[in-house]
């Protein structure tokens, strides 16, 4: 009995051990190239400029004076950069590895396919989160030192709520991302598709012949996280639950694809 114990025991351990090493794996791999951090590094230039050109045109015809609740959610609409960017760097995080045959060496050392998988949907999830909070903090400060500059020391409620959001959002694109890649694992062609699809598919077709269908897709989804409350958009809780279906019904379907397909 107490030898049967040992020895779960020491599975158990030695399989955390192999996952550890895996997850370390996956890190250096994504910072391996330049790619990872030069994308992080210019989303987060974008984000902060975003903040200051918004600030800059505030109060001019058509736009709110600055330091209004108006003026500074505009000012905190770069949710989307980061959702962007995961959905990205999941794409070429997983499809990369296929397409250059890249992940035959990994299962060659770790058989179990859905260990592999689940261990590259958790770091890119985890660096979706840490990589949404920093850009969103950057953010946040551009936006209290532009105020207070002007003598302003208000910001509008639920900021928390958009920080929280934002930081979902993009673990969430980030999965979205790694379960494209997967299935398709046309780096290129995905990227393009998902970028269309967000940006326009749902943004400018979908919302015109089908307003009602459009605002349970993922784009909309992830503008009820990331921006003020609109018209016409879900519910912060409502908008999650539909961002987080979608990651894991494209996960499950992924998952399911790479342990049967062959790599070799």
């Amino acid at each position: 009995m107490n030898g049967t114990v040992l020895s779960n025991t020491v599975l158990s351990n030695t399989g955390l051990l192999t996952t550890g090493r895996m997850v370390r794996a996956e890190v250096r791999k994504l910072f391996t190239t330049k790619a990872v951090p030069v994308t992080l590094a210019i989303a987060i230039v974008l984000a902060v400029g975003s903040v200051i050109i918004d600030a800059l045109v505030a109060g001019r015809p058509g736009a709110a004076p600055l330091g209004t609740d108006a003026s500074t959610n505009q000012m905190l609409k770069f949710g989307a950069i980061p959702c962007v960017v995961m959905l990205i760097l999941g794409i070429l995080a997983a499809g990369s590895e296929f397409r250059h045959r890249t992940i035959v060496p990994v299962l060659f050392a770790t058989p179990q396919r859905a260990r592999v998988f689940a261990v590259k949907v958790i770091v890119i999830a985890a660096l979706g989160a840490a990589f949404a909070a920093l850009v969103f903090g950057l953010g946040l400060e551009t936006i209290v030192l532009t105020l207070s500059a002007h003598g302003i020391h208000h910001l509008p409620d639920g900021v928390g709520r958009l920080y929280a959001g934002t930081v979902i959002s993009s673990a969430c694109f980030g999965m979205i991302g790694v379960a494209l890649g997967a299935l398709t694992r046309n780096t290129i062609g995905a990227i393009v598709a998902a970028i269309v699809w967000t940006l326009f598919v749902e943004q400018v077709i979908l919302a015109a012949i089908v307003p009602g269908v459009e605002k349970w897709l993922p784009t909309a989804a992830a503008i009820g996280l990331t921006n003020a409350p609109g018209p016409g958009t879900p519910s912060p809780v409502v908008a999650g639950l539909v961002l987080a279906g979608y990651a894991v019904a494209l996960l499950a379907a992924a998952s399911r694809t790479t342990i049967r397909r062959d790599v070799t």
